[in-house]
């Protein structure tokens, strides 16, 4: 077969190896994070090479059992350095507030990768979706969580009942 004929072949092989490179597929996602929550309809997906931004209707506002829930950051960091995965709620604490608590600590790993998925995750981020993620973190009593194995933060906004999913890879 000669080139020119192998450049539709080559063409449409260099499309599939680039649609691949996303750094997650919705309906993996989305299996992933219904082991944690009840999700409903996606709102938004979008996933590039080094980021990926997701919100999902949260048909509960509830954190199941695969998921380890604490009530406090120094309750979720332990739940996190034994399982690789924690969410935390505290009715009257932001999930940036916790945050920023867990980064202050020498153990701050939980802190430390939620930190870098949602600072990472803003090519990937609608303006709608940035300022209602931005609410979300801001929102006394909701929920923030992280899984390694999913490599990504998820904040559960129990007043908009959305769950928003951040990550980010900066290559």
């Amino acid at each position: 077969m000669s080139f020119v004929r192998r450049i539709p072949l080559i063409a449409a092989t260099s499309v599939s190896l680039l649609s691949g490179c996303n750094l997650h597929r919705e309906t993996a996602l989305r299996a992933a994070l219904e082991q944690y929550f009840t999700l409903g309809d996606t709102l938004s997906f979008q996933s590039r090479l080094t980021c990926t931004a997701a919100v999902f209707r949260a048909a509960q506002n509830d954190v199941m059992g695969d998921m380890p829930l604490a009530g406090s950051s120094v309750q979720a960091q332990n739940l996190f350095r034994d399982a690789g995965k924690a969410a935390v709620r505290a009715a009257d604490k932001t999930p940036h507030e916790l945050t920023d608590e867990m980064l202050t600590t020498e153990d701050g790993a939980f802190g430390r990768q939620a930190l870098a998925a949602a600072a990472l995750v803003g090519k990937c981020l609608s303006e709608t979706d940035s300022q209602d993620f931005h609410r979300a973190l801001t929102r006394p009593g909701a929920v923030l969580a992280y899984d390694m194995d999913v490599g990504g933060v998820m904040i559960l906004d129990p007043v908009e009942r959305k769950l928003f999913f951040a990550a980010g890879d900066p290559l």
